[in-house]
Protein backbone atom coordinates (compact mmCIF):
# COMPACT_ATOMS: atom_id res chain seq x y z
CA UNK A 1 0.00 0.00 0.00
CA UNK A 2 0.95 3.47 -0.86
CA UNK A 3 1.15 5.45 2.32
CA UNK A 4 0.94 8.90 2.42
CA UNK A 5 1.38 10.98 5.19
CA UNK A 6 -0.17 14.06 6.19
CA UNK A 7 1.69 15.76 9.21
CA UNK A 8 0.19 19.02 9.69
CA UNK A 9 0.13 21.50 13.19
CA UNK A 10 -2.49 23.49 11.56
CA UNK A 11 -4.89 20.25 12.03
CA UNK A 12 -3.63 19.30 15.64
CA UNK A 13 -4.20 22.81 16.60
CA UNK A 14 -7.87 22.83 14.74
CA UNK A 15 -8.90 19.59 16.15
CA UNK A 16 -6.95 18.36 19.21
CA UNK A 17 -6.84 21.40 21.60
CA UNK A 18 -10.18 22.75 21.41
CA UNK A 19 -12.67 20.29 22.33
CA UNK A 20 -13.30 20.57 26.09
CA UNK A 21 -13.65 16.66 26.26
CA UNK A 22 -10.43 16.20 25.20
CA UNK A 23 -9.58 16.97 29.29
CA UNK A 24 -12.25 15.10 30.91
CA UNK A 25 -10.90 11.30 32.40
CA UNK A 26 -10.76 8.27 29.58
CA UNK A 27 -11.15 4.89 30.47
CA UNK A 28 -8.04 3.05 28.52
CA UNK A 29 -9.19 0.13 26.83
CA UNK A 30 -5.60 -1.01 27.58
CA UNK A 31 -6.39 -1.58 31.15
CA UNK A 32 -9.74 -3.48 30.85
CA UNK A 33 -8.19 -6.53 28.79
CA UNK A 34 -6.67 -7.82 31.78
CA UNK A 35 -10.13 -8.18 33.18
CA UNK A 36 -11.94 -9.77 30.05
CA UNK A 37 -9.25 -11.99 28.97
CA UNK A 38 -10.59 -14.56 30.32
CA UNK A 39 -14.05 -14.40 28.73
CA UNK A 40 -12.92 -16.24 25.25
CA UNK A 41 -16.02 -14.53 23.65
CA UNK A 42 -14.09 -11.47 23.65
CA UNK A 43 -11.19 -12.93 21.56
CA UNK A 44 -11.82 -11.70 17.76
CA UNK A 45 -14.89 -10.66 18.69
CA UNK A 46 -14.53 -8.16 15.64
CA UNK A 47 -14.43 -11.27 12.93
CA UNK A 48 -17.01 -13.16 15.13
CA UNK A 49 -19.49 -10.38 14.33
CA UNK A 50 -19.00 -9.59 10.54
CA UNK A 51 -19.09 -13.72 10.46
CA UNK A 52 -22.16 -13.60 12.34
CA UNK A 53 -23.28 -10.90 10.09
CA UNK A 54 -22.12 -12.57 7.10
CA UNK A 55 -24.05 -16.11 8.50
CA UNK A 56 -27.18 -14.07 9.29
CA UNK A 57 -26.84 -12.65 5.57
CA UNK A 58 -26.67 -16.11 3.62
CA UNK A 59 -29.15 -18.22 5.87
CA UNK A 60 -31.39 -15.05 5.19
CA UNK A 61 -32.38 -14.87 9.13
CA UNK A 62 -30.90 -12.78 12.05
CA UNK A 63 -29.94 -15.99 14.46
CA UNK A 64 -26.44 -15.79 14.20
CA UNK A 65 -26.19 -12.04 15.19
CA UNK A 66 -29.03 -12.35 17.84
CA UNK A 67 -27.19 -14.86 19.71
CA UNK A 68 -24.28 -13.35 19.96
CA UNK A 69 -25.87 -10.12 20.69
CA UNK A 70 -27.63 -12.59 24.08
CA UNK A 71 -23.96 -13.53 24.60
CA UNK A 72 -22.68 -9.99 24.98
CA UNK A 73 -25.71 -9.19 26.89
CA UNK A 74 -25.01 -11.63 29.72
CA UNK A 75 -21.72 -10.93 29.54
CA UNK A 76 -21.72 -7.30 30.22
CA UNK A 77 -24.01 -8.13 33.11
CA UNK A 78 -21.28 -10.04 34.73
CA UNK A 79 -18.57 -7.47 33.66
CA UNK A 80 -20.07 -3.77 33.35
CA UNK A 81 -17.19 -2.99 31.26
CA UNK A 82 -16.90 -0.15 28.77
CA UNK A 83 -15.18 -2.23 26.14
CA UNK A 84 -18.12 -5.01 26.22
CA UNK A 85 -20.27 -1.58 25.57
CA UNK A 86 -18.47 -1.13 22.68
CA UNK A 87 -18.42 -4.18 20.95
CA UNK A 88 -22.63 -4.77 21.78
CA UNK A 89 -22.77 -1.31 19.95
CA UNK A 90 -20.53 -2.00 17.29
CA UNK A 91 -22.86 -5.75 16.71
CA UNK A 92 -25.76 -3.36 16.47
CA UNK A 93 -24.52 -1.05 13.38
CA UNK A 94 -24.19 -4.79 11.83
CA UNK A 95 -27.77 -5.72 12.75
CA UNK A 96 -29.41 -2.63 11.82
CA UNK A 97 -27.60 -3.24 8.21
CA UNK A 98 -29.11 -6.61 8.00
CA UNK A 99 -33.01 -5.29 8.57
CA UNK A 100 -32.36 -2.82 6.11
CA UNK A 101 -31.29 -5.28 3.64
CA UNK A 102 -34.29 -6.94 3.99
CA UNK A 103 -36.46 -4.48 4.28
CA UNK A 104 -37.55 -3.79 7.40
CA UNK A 105 -36.44 -0.33 8.45
CA UNK A 106 -37.60 0.01 11.38
CA UNK A 107 -36.06 -2.73 13.21
CA UNK A 108 -32.98 -1.34 11.51
CA UNK A 109 -33.78 2.07 13.19
CA UNK A 110 -34.68 0.39 16.44
CA UNK A 111 -31.40 -1.58 16.81
CA UNK A 112 -29.00 1.42 15.66
CA UNK A 113 -30.81 3.87 18.36
CA UNK A 114 -29.67 1.15 20.42
CA UNK A 115 -26.32 0.85 19.66
CA UNK A 116 -26.16 4.53 19.33
CA UNK A 117 -27.41 5.12 22.46
CA UNK A 118 -25.12 2.57 24.70
CA UNK A 119 -22.41 4.58 23.16
CA UNK A 120 -23.58 8.19 24.05
CA UNK A 121 -24.59 6.86 27.58
CA UNK A 122 -21.09 5.54 28.84
CA UNK A 123 -18.94 7.72 31.08
CA UNK A 124 -15.15 8.01 30.73
CA UNK A 125 -15.50 7.46 26.88
CA UNK A 126 -11.83 6.99 25.05
CA UNK A 127 -11.16 7.67 21.69
CA UNK A 128 -12.00 4.52 20.19
CA UNK A 129 -15.63 5.31 22.06
CA UNK A 130 -16.32 8.36 20.10
CA UNK A 131 -14.68 6.84 17.06
CA UNK A 132 -17.71 4.53 17.11
CA UNK A 133 -20.58 6.65 18.77
CA UNK A 134 -19.83 8.91 15.62
CA UNK A 135 -20.12 6.87 12.84
CA UNK A 136 -23.17 4.75 14.54
CA UNK A 137 -24.80 8.41 14.33
CA UNK A 138 -23.62 8.66 10.80
CA UNK A 139 -25.71 5.67 9.70
CA UNK A 140 -28.36 6.54 12.42
CA UNK A 141 -28.81 10.18 10.06
CA UNK A 142 -30.86 8.05 7.11
CA UNK A 143 -33.79 7.28 9.75
CA UNK A 144 -34.00 10.84 11.15
CA UNK A 145 -34.35 12.99 8.35
CA UNK A 146 -36.21 15.81 10.91
CA UNK A 147 -33.15 16.13 12.94
CA UNK A 148 -30.29 15.00 10.52
CA UNK A 149 -28.62 18.39 10.81
CA UNK A 150 -28.63 17.86 14.68
CA UNK A 151 -26.92 14.52 14.25
CA UNK A 152 -24.39 15.34 11.53
CA UNK A 153 -23.21 18.20 13.98
CA UNK A 154 -23.05 15.75 16.74
CA UNK A 155 -21.28 13.22 14.49
CA UNK A 156 -18.80 15.72 13.69
CA UNK A 157 -17.83 16.82 17.22
CA UNK A 158 -17.22 13.28 18.25
CA UNK A 159 -14.99 12.66 15.50
CA UNK A 160 -12.97 15.83 16.66
CA UNK A 161 -13.20 14.63 20.32
CA UNK A 162 -11.91 11.08 19.47
CA UNK A 163 -8.99 12.57 17.66
CA UNK A 164 -8.52 15.22 20.23
CA UNK A 165 -7.87 12.15 22.80
CA UNK A 166 -6.09 10.43 19.94
CA UNK A 167 -4.31 11.47 16.81
CA UNK A 168 -3.68 8.59 15.79
CA UNK A 169 -6.57 6.54 16.14
CA UNK A 170 -7.12 5.75 12.12
CA UNK A 171 -11.21 4.61 12.86
CA UNK A 172 -11.24 8.95 14.22
CA UNK A 173 -9.47 9.66 10.60
CA UNK A 174 -12.28 7.63 9.31
CA UNK A 175 -15.62 8.59 10.96
CA UNK A 176 -14.32 12.47 10.36
CA UNK A 177 -13.55 12.18 6.93
CA UNK A 178 -16.95 9.81 6.37
CA UNK A 179 -18.79 12.94 7.89
CA UNK A 180 -16.97 15.59 5.49
CA UNK A 181 -17.67 13.45 2.84
CA UNK A 182 -21.35 12.82 3.06
CA UNK A 183 -22.13 16.19 3.83
CA UNK A 184 -23.87 18.49 1.44
CA UNK A 185 -21.12 21.28 -0.43
CA UNK A 186 -23.77 23.83 0.50
CA UNK A 187 -23.35 22.92 4.15
CA UNK A 188 -19.56 23.16 4.14
CA UNK A 189 -18.60 19.17 3.17
CA UNK A 190 -16.78 18.03 0.93
CA UNK A 191 -13.33 19.95 2.00
CA UNK A 192 -11.61 17.86 4.47
CA UNK A 193 -12.61 13.86 3.21
CA UNK A 194 -9.43 13.48 0.91
CA UNK A 195 -6.94 14.43 3.35
CA UNK A 196 -8.14 13.01 6.27
CA UNK A 197 -8.57 9.39 4.12
CA UNK A 198 -4.95 9.52 3.19
CA UNK A 199 -4.00 10.21 6.65
CA UNK A 200 -6.58 6.90 7.92
CA UNK A 201 -4.40 4.98 5.01
CA UNK A 202 -1.01 5.88 6.23
CA UNK A 203 -1.89 4.41 10.05
CA UNK A 204 -2.19 1.11 11.48
CA UNK A 205 -5.34 -0.07 11.97
CA UNK A 206 -3.99 -1.44 15.36
CA UNK A 207 -1.11 0.71 17.26
CA UNK A 208 -0.19 -3.05 18.68
CA UNK A 209 -1.99 -5.85 17.75
CA UNK A 210 -4.56 -7.43 20.05
CA UNK A 211 -7.50 -9.73 19.38
CA UNK A 212 -9.69 -7.78 21.76
CA UNK A 213 -9.22 -4.34 20.34
CA UNK A 214 -11.28 -2.74 17.38
CA UNK A 215 -9.44 -2.71 13.89
CA UNK A 216 -12.18 -1.93 11.46
CA UNK A 217 -11.06 1.64 9.51
CA UNK A 218 -8.76 0.90 7.07
CA UNK A 219 -10.78 -0.79 4.56
CA UNK A 220 -13.77 1.32 4.50
CA UNK A 221 -11.28 4.39 4.08
CA UNK A 222 -9.96 2.97 0.94
CA UNK A 223 -13.42 2.76 -0.31
CA UNK A 224 -14.35 6.38 0.64
CA UNK A 225 -11.04 7.52 -1.08
CA UNK A 226 -11.87 5.79 -3.97
CA UNK A 227 -15.32 7.08 -4.36
CA UNK A 228 -14.51 10.30 -3.40
CA UNK A 229 -11.72 10.35 -6.70
CA UNK A 230 -14.31 8.67 -8.59
CA UNK A 231 -17.51 11.85 -7.55
CA UNK A 232 -14.06 14.40 -8.86
CA UNK A 233 -13.53 12.02 -11.90
CA UNK A 234 -9.50 11.92 -10.78
CA UNK A 235 -9.52 8.37 -12.47
CA UNK A 236 -5.82 7.48 -12.11
CA UNK A 237 -5.91 8.63 -8.32
CA UNK A 238 -8.76 6.50 -7.82
CA UNK A 239 -7.30 3.43 -9.90
CA UNK A 240 -4.01 3.71 -8.02
CA UNK A 241 -6.00 3.67 -4.10
CA UNK A 242 -8.50 0.94 -5.78
CA UNK A 243 -4.85 -1.21 -6.49
CA UNK A 244 -3.23 -0.30 -3.43
CA UNK A 245 -6.40 -1.03 -1.42
CA UNK A 246 -7.33 -4.45 -3.38
CA UNK A 247 -3.98 -5.29 -2.60
CA UNK A 248 -3.89 -5.70 1.36
CA UNK A 249 -8.11 -6.46 1.28
CA UNK A 250 -7.98 -8.80 -2.08
CA UNK A 251 -11.75 -10.16 -0.69
CA UNK A 252 -13.19 -6.86 -0.03
CA UNK A 253 -16.42 -6.74 -0.62
CA UNK A 254 -16.73 -2.70 -0.39
CA UNK A 255 -13.68 -2.31 -2.53
CA UNK A 256 -14.42 -4.98 -5.21
CA UNK A 257 -18.26 -3.32 -6.08
CA UNK A 258 -16.34 -0.40 -7.57
CA UNK A 259 -14.27 -2.34 -10.01
CA UNK A 260 -16.54 -1.58 -12.94
CA UNK A 261 -16.91 2.03 -12.52
CA UNK A 262 -12.93 1.84 -12.74
CA UNK A 263 -12.80 0.09 -16.03
CA UNK A 264 -11.90 1.70 -18.99
CA UNK A 265 -11.12 4.47 -17.38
Amino acid sequence: MMRIFIISLLLVSCIGNTNPKANTHVLSYQTQIKHVKQDTLLANIQSKIYNAFVQSLMSKNDTALLKLSLDLEKLHKTHKQNLISYWRSYLQFYLSIYYLKYGDKKAAEKEIDKGTEWMDALENKNSEDYALLSMLQGFRIQFKRMRAMFIANDMKENAKTALSLDTSNIRAYYVYASNDFHTPAKYGGGKEAEQYLLKAISLPTQKVKNEYLPSWGKEEAYELLVKLYIKKESWELAKKYFQDGIKQFPDSYLLNKLASQLVGK
